[in-house]
């Protein structure tokens, strides 16, 4: 396999993740092509998102972490899910109560 074919498929295999919470594959989506925008997510599972696609990235296009992260980032900026308009409102009134 090619590293552009291992690319594709490790972008596939990305999408995937991020729409598992959704119901929904790369398949579902792929024609239209402001997906990403339909569909949004959490600040924390978007961390966690991260990480995972650091992980992947290494493992699959054998690359260190530093460049991993770099390239989950670009993947974050192009094709990742919206984040949630409003945090939980009891996460922003605990801040301040005493």
């Amino acid at each position: 396999m090619t590293r552009r074919e291992k690319t594709t498929e490790l972008f596939k295999e990305l999408i995937n993740e991020q729409l598992k919470p959704h119901g929904l594959t790369y398949d579902d989506v792929k024609g239209d092509d402001q997906w990403y925008l339909k569909y949004s997510t959490t600040e924390e599972k978007e961390k966690e998102f991260i990480k995972h696609c650091t992980s992947r990235i290494m493992e699959v296009l054998k690359i260190n972490k530093s460049l991993a992260e770099k390239e989950a980032q670009w993947f974050i900026l192009q094709w990742g899910l919206t984040l949630e308009k409003y945090p939980e409102r009891n996460t922003i009134k605990s801040k301040y109560k005493s």
